[in-house]
């Protein structure tokens, strides 16, 4: 069957049913305000049982329905995205395999039995930033499962302190003398898996995979993955005030990094990426703000309007010869007019305009921002992170959809592939309209703030502002902010790369050649098998040597006594002679 509608169709159908059954399952679960824990004793060894867990609740199946919804999409915009490429049918089984890590994330709440999950997640995101197999796709791979490594790390002790717990489940947890430290490793993983700030130079560094994994990854799956480790462990980590105070400061210097990196930035993926990174720091801020419903629900309006923003820009890449520099790419409004509706209804929900997708959920947090108990300077730094999406949204904007014409030709530029029409139209749909859909769904995404009228409509000034200063700054040069040492540091991400990627490799690989040299080629050669061989060889060579020795003594004492023998006898002889004569 695959053969005659392609198996990106076959699978994409297969997601799209799942979907359904999940939206089912999640009105069943909502109206009746229950779920489901199924347990399986895997193994019981000394009051320790491996349990396979699984739990069914609103939350699991609303999410893991937005996960195959979007990779239904991705699916289908991949059939024509990877016409032609060799490897198809792999990329396509690479990709469902992606799906299912993200999925067994999503269900398994027992703390050992996730790292299905959380380390599938890892390996199949290096595979697939990896799939061009070229030395900047390998450069970025090993960034990139290097650096979620370290959470791996952290994952691994969590789970090695919770052992005299008797179980890992996430959800029936209870204080122990060591509580405060698993609750510290599980905050780095978050923050490793979520890339932020200092684990945030391997997320641009993924943007070398094909587009419709940077569909996937950027917008419900690897990036999402630490968002939705805090939402489960949120009642555990709320328990110390140093997670929200650490949590708000990191959150908001994210948010400022990647909105200033993404001013100088002219790679169009990586602009994207850097939005992504900023809308991840307002979920860690609603986080840091004891909102956690607020971040699941700015996570699921994001999921929608961020992957049609990628199958936009993988459209408009695809169809520009594979240019990503966005100065190479103009007039994108006359050449393809519906792909840039679709590119302004994303970039304006992403900026938060009324009544799209993103407002719903942006538009809470902000307000949560205002009326939360913080100081005035990171209030301020919390705004101008928000303010910084509509600047590099609009400069975006000013060079890929309202730019002078190119003077290259292109012939093939044109919206004519309806399998792209079809998946923008369906996350066209999610952005428009997800937002609504979901507040009035789940009334846990619904928080009334009590706030005078003019702290009411600082939002929509807070945006209209932005908005003004944005067609101010980026005019027809476009050269402001552009030179210096500024642009330098900005464009290479404050130098995380050289400051914490490259160092801690350079020392790891340091630590790793020292061990190399000192216990494997070192020791280990002494005490094991060349020690060993060493050994023997002089040991036989001892044995060799006194061995001759002997022989020749014993040679030679043979040789004497049989000479003595023999004179022995002759003198015998003669006197035997002698007496008879």
């Amino acid at each position: 069957m695959y053969k005659l509608i392609g198996f990106e169709m076959c699978f994409s159908l297969l997601l799209f049913s799942w979907f359904i059954s999940m939206v089912v399952m999640v009105i069943f679960f909502n109206l009746n305000n229950i779920s489901l824990l199924f347990n399986w004793e895997v193994m019981d060894c000394m009051s320790s049982s491996l349990e396979l867990e699984l739990v069914m609740d609103w939350m699991g199946c609303s999410f893991s329905g937005l996960v195959c919804f979007i990779s239904g999409c991705v699916m289908i915009f991949s059939k024509s995205y990877m016409m032609g490429d060799k490897y198809s049918y792999r990329f396509s089984l690479t990709v469902m395999l992606f799906v299912l890590s993200m999925n067994l994330l999503i269900f398994i709440p027992n703390l050992v039995t996730v790292l299905l999950g959380w380390d599938g997640l890892g390996l199949v995101s290096f595979c697939l930033v990896i799939y061009y197999q070229n030395n900047k796709s390998l450069a970025a791979g090993m960034l990139t499962v290097l650096m979620n490594r370290v959470g791996d790390c952290f994952i691994l002790a969590a789970i090695s302190m919770m052992l005299v717990l008797g179980h890992w489940n996430m959800l029936c947890l209870w204080e122990f003398h060591n509580f405060m430290v698993v609750n510290f490793f599980i905050m780095i993983a978050g923050m490793t898996k979520s890339a932020q700030i200092p684990f945030s130079s391997w997320l641009p560094a993924a943007m070398a995979a094909p587009t419709p994994v940077s569909a996937l990854v950027h917008s419900s799956t690897l990036v999402t993955a630490g968002v939705f480790l805090f939402i489960r462990f949120f009642n555990y980590l709320n328990n110390y005030i140093w997670f929200s105070y650490i949590m708000m400061y990191l959150s908001i210097m994210t948010t400022i990094m990647s909105g200033i990196c993404a001013l100088y930035e002219f790679d169009m993926k990586k602009i994207i990426a850097l939005s992504t990174l900023s809308q991840l720091g307002v979920m860690m801020m609603s986080l840091s703000l004891s909102m956690p419903m607020l971040a699941l629900f700015h996570l699921y309006t994001h999921a929608m309007f961020k992957a049609l923003l990628f199958i936009c820009g993988g459209n408009i890449i695809h169809s520009f010869e594979g240019k990503q520099d966005m100065r190479q790419i103009k007039n994108v409004f006359n050449l393809m007019p519906i792909t840039s509706m679709f590119l302004i209804v994303s970039k304006m929900a992403l900026c938060g305009l009324p009544f799209l997708a993103g407002f719903y959920s942006k538009d809470l947090i902000i307000e949560s921002l205002i009326v939360g108990n913080m100081n005035i300077v990171m209030f301020i730094l919390g705004i101008f992170g928000v303010c910084l999406t509509i600047m590099y949204s609009i400069r975006f904007c000013f060079f890929i959809i309202w730019g002078s014409y190119n003077l290259n030709t292109y012939v093939n530029v044109n919206d004519n592939d309806l399998l792209v029409i079809i998946s923008m139209s369906l996350l066209g749909l999610g952005a428009l309209w997800s937002g609504y859909i979901f507040q009035e769904l789940f009334c846990l995404f619904d928080h009334i703030f009590m706030m005078s009228i003019f702290m009411k409509l600082y939002v929509p000034m807070l945006i209209m502002s932005s908005i003004i200063i944005s067609f101010g700054l980026w005019d027809k040069s476009m050269v402001y902010l552009n030179k210096g040492f500024m642009k330098y540091m900005n464009s290479s991400m404050w130098f995380l790369s050289s400051f914490i990627c490259f160092s801690m490799i350079k020392s790891f690989m340091m630590m790793s050649n020292s061990s190399l040299k000192i216990i494997d080629m070192g020791w280990l050669e002494i005490l094991g098998g060349q020690g060993l061989f060493s050994l023997n060889k002089l040991l036989f060579n001892c044995l060799e040597h006194w061995l001759s020795l002997v022989i020749n003594c014993y040679i030679i004492m043979f040789v004497m006594l049989c000479l003595t023998l023999i004179y022995m006898n002759n003198k015998y002889i003669k006197y035997q002679k002698v007496l008879f004569m």
